[in-house]
C-alpha cells in the first residue's frame, strides 16, 4: 500500500521544469497588470486640499479618540502631541504629494503612471510617515517603538496599499467603461436620429411631408397652419401644412436638437447663428430664416443649457 503511495507521488506533484514555468507565466502576468496604465491625480491644488484635511483629521483623531493610551496624557500633552502628529503628516504629505510632483513632472506624468508606480508611491508616503511619528516619539520618550515593528508597520502598509491600488484601479475601469458604453449608446441613438426620416402628416392626407429631421431649420405656427423651413439638397425650401405645432413636437420628441423656444416656433438649435437682446426680449438669428425668432423668458435658462 505505501509503495504504492510512493510511486502515485510523481502524478500528484509537477515537476521542478513546470513548477518554473508557472511561476514564470504568473510572473509575466504580474508584471503586464503592473505596467497597466494608472491614473496619477496631479492637480496640486485638490492634493494641497487632501493634504490639510489628512492632516487635520488625524490630529483630531488622536485628540479626541485617544488612541495607544492617550487617555493618561493630561488635557495639555494630547494636544500637543496630537498637534505636533498633524504638523508632521502635513509636513511629509505636502513634500510628497505637492513639492515632489512639481519639480519632476515628467515623472509623474498622468500618461506614463501605471499601477506599480502607484503602489511604489502610496508605499513611499507611508513609510515617510512611519519613520517621521517614529523619531518623534523615539526622542520624546512617550512611547517605546523598536525598528523591528516599524518594518511591520511597513509591510503590512505595502500589502494594503497594493490591494488599494489594485481594486481602485479595477473599480475606475468598470465605471469608465459604463460611462463609455453610455456615451456611446447616446452618440448611436443621435446618429440614428438624425438619420431618420419622419413623416409629418397633414390633415389633408395626401399633403404629408417627408424630410431628415436634421434638415429641419424651424417650424412656426400660423394659424390652422404650421410653416415648416427646411434645407433639401443645401436649398433652402418652405412648405405650409395643415396640422398643429404640438402634434409635430410631439412627433420630435426624441430629437433633441429640436427646442421650442415660444408658443409658436420649434426651432433645430444647430442652425442658431447669434442671439440679439432687446427692450421686447432675445430674439435668434437662424441661418437660412430673414427674420429673427423670439424666445420666451420660461424658455430661456433651458436654452442656456443646450447651448
Amino acid at each position: 500500500m505505501f509503495s504504492k503511495f510512493i510511486f502515485a507521488l510523481p502524478n500528484v506533484f509537477y515537476t521542478f521544469d513546470e513548477i518554473f514555468y508557472i511561476l514564470n507565466i504568473l510572473n509575466l502576468l504580474m508584471l503586464k497588470f503592473l505596467k497597466k496604465s494608472y491614473p496619477f491625480n496631479n492637480d496640486l491644488m485638490h492634493n494641497a486640499k487632501v493634504v490639510f484635511f489628512i492632516g487635520a483629521a488625524i490630529g483630531l483623531f488622536l485628540f479626541f479618540f485617544e488612541p495607544f493610551n492617550f487617555n493618561e496624557f493630561s488635557l495639555r500633552e494630547k494636544f500637543i502631541v496630537s498637534s505636533i502628529i498633524s504638523l508632521i503628516t502635513f509636513a511629509v504629505l505636502s513634500f510628497s504629494m505637492i513639492i515632489i510632483p512639481s519639480f519632476f513632472k515628467k515623472l509623474f506624468s498622468r500618461n506614463t503612471w501605471n499601477v506599480l508606480k502607484e503602489i511604489i508611491w502610496n508605499t513611499w508616503i507611508i513609510i515617510s510617515l512611519v519613520i517621521g511619528y517614529f523619531f518623534y516619539f523615539r526622542f520624546n520618550s512617550i512611547f517605546i517603538i523598536q525598528p523591528a515593528d516599524v518594518l511591520k508597520i511597513i509591510l503590512i502598509s505595502f500589502l494594503a496599499v497594493s490591494i488599494l491600488v489594485v481594486l481602485n484601479r479595477n473599480r475606475l475601469v468598470k465605471l469608465h467603461l459604463h460611462v463609455a458604453v453610455e456615451l456611446n449608446q447616446k452618440l448611436m441613438s443621435k446618429l440614428d436620429e438624425e438619420n431618420d426620416i419622419i413623416t409629418i402628416e397633414s390633415e389633408y392626407k395626401k399633403d404629408s411631408l417627408s424630410l431628415s429631421a436634421k434638415e429641419i431649420i424651424l417650424l412656426k405656427s400660423a394659424g390652422n397652419y404650421v410653416e415648416i423651413h427646411y434645407f433639401e439638397n443645401g436649398k433652402y425650401k418652405k412648405h405650409l401644412i395643415r396640422t398643429t405645432l404640438k402634434s409635430i413636437e410631439d412627433l420630435l420628441v426624441n430629437y433633441l436638437f429640436i427646442f421650442r423656444c415660444h408658443r409658436t416656433y420649434l426651432i433645430n438649435t444647430n442652425f442658431i447663428e447669434k442671439a440679439e437682446g432687446d427692450s421686447q426680449g432675445i430674439k435668434l438669428k437662424i441661418k437660412g430664416i430673414n427674420f429673427l425668432v423670439p424666445v420666451s423668458r420660461i424658455y430661456l435658462n433651458k436654452l442656456k443649457e443646450i447651448l
